[in-house]
């Protein structure tokens, strides 16, 4: 069994500490944990503002209450470490794989090519694809001042720091133990600020996506819906009974909808990416989990079964953490990191290797002093070195003062990018592509020949089906065929089929013409062709010995029904009824399927989803019109 350690996981709102035990890769022992509030002001996104303030909060939860670990492993969350999903070619020594991500870590992440970056990567992974064996990599890189405050953190508590993982990565790690091999599953993290969305397939991550709206979002909706207090909103989200009597269902919908929506998209996006593969069920935990009502509308809108995760399979709970099976559902990050963790750690190597530049003036003082000393030493000290020196001295420190604001500029401006991007994603997270069905609607009318009908049409999501009957119409032209190319090409829509066409015919005698108008008058039968090839070629034969068809293109004549070979130009069909000409027609009902809704939203989205999580993974948002299709899926 592996040495103790401490695992710690720092939120805004609280610190999880929990020591750890691993006795292999599948079975883990938690020993002692304690949880306390985040000291006010003191965390940010993930950095350590005060480290001294979070070290004594760490040190006051764990004096006295049987902690003995020597060593920690932090999770770290933030929106500051970007993620992406590499496919790259096998290799037997993972070590070599490791060269190969670290040497084109500047391809996947472009500004971590600064050195003010650290690089980690895990293996999701091991296929066969058509160009050969490959990996599916997640990778990460982290910004360097951020990781260096964890050893702060750990300098002040006089421990060594074992490992330090993404958030992502632990989470993950501890999820693959709970799944089942042959099925696919969709697992929702809900919490307080931000809900975290796994597709899994089997032990194997498929799809990993942060959404910008947990129980607080869902809180403060209801608070704005209702007109209500803060407490009311909570109150009413807790008790299932008393949610039904005062809030009605479209009320509901409306509260959950920016978090049932964003929890979607990704849905939808595993969807169009994995096309037939479909979500067997949803597991839930988290602070959100608990919201009232939330199992019966996941399952409404993504069409699984909802269920909460009751135990954790391969953890031990021993010695002093008495936690409830609930408790310990808030430690996955801990638990997770002890398993497999990504090591953003910052190496001997590294440390002097990897300089940021807000150490840049430290340096140069330091080299400033090397030169002053040396020349002191070796030349001695006159008045026109030291006055050169001086000089310099004076100018390097004039240029210093001229960039000292860089760094408040430059978090002034992530700070603004990233408020805009959540106000951008909120705003496309209203989205909802049933928005253009009036436009849809209207070009149909502005498209489609006045003698053809639509006498179905359904929506849902974006996704529409309709039935289209096209008018009566000479064999030889379809008016309807060539609309419906039209309407395949709208730029919002996409995935445009036709499952089904069915032809119907029949043989039209003018028996006459109009006297005011010219227009023919005609008498006409239907039919709809059924037979077997057999009888369709007897009845080839029958026609071709009619003699009054004689006159009739022969590459058209299977065409004409057999019952209609009695009807001669010129007999009279009944009283009064003469036949003076012949006609052959057709029309086609056509049951089409597509979804309407713009691909660039999707992308967009995608896109602005990425960055305001750090997750520039993805699974591709190049692929904006399959995206778009998700929809339909």
């Amino acid at each position: 069994m592996a040495n103790k350690a401490l695992t710690i996981y720092i939120s805004g709102d609280v610190i999880r500490i929990a020591e750890m035990q691993k006795n292999n890769k599948q079975s883990v022992v938690l020993s002692n944990a304690a949880e306390i509030t985040t000291p006010a002001g003191a965390f940010n996104d993930g950095y350590i503002v005060d480290v001294t303030a979070i070290a004594e909060a760490i040190r006051t939860a764990i004096f006295g209450r049987g902690f003995t670990a020597k060593e920690v492993i932090f999770t770290i969350s933030s929106k500051k470490i970007a993620s992406k999903e590499v496919d790259i070619n096998y290799f037997k020594n993972t070590k070599k794989l490791g060269q190969v991500l670290q040497a084109n870590s500047g391809e996947y992440f472009p500004m971590s090519g600064s050195g003010d970056y650290l690089f980690a990567y895990s293996i999701l992974e091991d296929y066969m694809s058509e160009d050969g064996r490959k990996y599916r990599v997640s990778a990460v890189a982290a910004p360097m001042d951020l990781v260096r405050g964890y050893y702060e953190i750990a300098d002040e508590l006089k421990l060594n720091v074992r490992s330090i993982d993404y958030f992502g990565n632990s989470v993950i790690q501890l999820l693959a133990l709970q799944m089942q091999e042959g099925r696919t599953d969709l697992v929702l993290q809900i919490e307080k600020d931000a809900t975290y969305v796994n597709v899994m397939r089997g032990h194997v991550l498929v799809l990993q996506r942060s959404v910008n709206y947990g129980k607080t979002a869902v809180i403060n909706a209801l608070m704005d819906v209702k007109k209500i207090s803060e407490k009311d909103a909570k109150t009413l989200l807790s008790n299932e009974a008393l949610l039904d009597q005062h809030v009605t269902a479209d009320e509901y919908a409306q509260t959950v909808s920016y978090l049932v929506n964003g929890i979607g998209r990704a849905v939808e996006y595993h969807r169009t990416k994995n096309p037939g593969e479909l979500l067997q069920g949803i597991k839930i935990f988290g602070e959100g989990s608990a919201i009232a009502g939330i199992e019966k509308i996941l399952q409404r809108e993504l069409g699984a079964p909802v269920e909460h995760f009751e135990t954790l399979a391969g953890v031990s709970i021993k010695g002093q953490a008495a936690l409830t099976a609930e408790e310990v559902l808030r430690y996955l990050p801990n638990i997770g990191a002890v398993i497999d963790p990504m090591n953003l750690n910052i190496g001997a190597g590294q440390k002097t290797a990897l300089i940021e530049s807000s150490d840049l003036i430290k340096y140069l003082k330091y080299a400033f002093l090397v030169a002053f000393v040396g020349s002191a030493v070796f030349t001695g000290i006159n008045i026109y070195q030291h006055k050169k020196v001086s000089d310099e001295r004076d100018r390097l420190k004039a240029e210093i003062e001229k960039i000292k604001d860089i760094e408040e500029i430059k978090k002034a401006y992530e700070d603004a990018e990233h408020e805009y991007l959540q106000v951008k994603a909120f705003e496309l997270g209203t989205h909802n592509d049933n928005e253009y069905i009036i436009q849809f609607i209207d070009d149909l009318e502005a498209l489609l020949p006045k003698d053809s009908a639509i006498s179905e049409i359904s929506f849902e999501d974006g996704n529409v089906k309709f039935t289209l009957t096209s008018g009566w119409h000479d064999t030889t032209k379809n008016e309807v065929a060539d609309v419906l190319l039209k309407i395949g090409n709208l730029d919002y829509v996409s995935n445009f089929k036709i499952p089904a066409i069915e032809d119907m015919w029949r043989y039209i005698m003018i028996i006459g013409y109009d006297e005011e108008t010219g227009e023919p008058i005609y008498w006409t039968t239907d039919y709809t062709p059924d037979k077997e090839e057999e009888e369709e070629e007897e009845e080839r034969e029958d026609l071709i010995g009619a003699e009054d068809l004689e006159d009739i293109d022969e590459e058209r004549i299977p065409e004409y029904p057999k019952e209609f070979k009695e009807f001669e130009v010129g007999m009279t069909i009944d009283e009064g009824i003469t036949a003076i000409e012949t006609v052959l027609q057709r029309q086609v009902i056509y049951e089409a399927t597509c979804h309407i809704g713009k691909p660039v939203v999707y992308e967009e989205l995608q896109k602005l989803e990425d960055n305001n999580t750090g997750n520039t993974d993805t699974s591709n948002a190049a692929d904006a019109n399959a995206n778009a299709e998700g929809g339909a899926q």
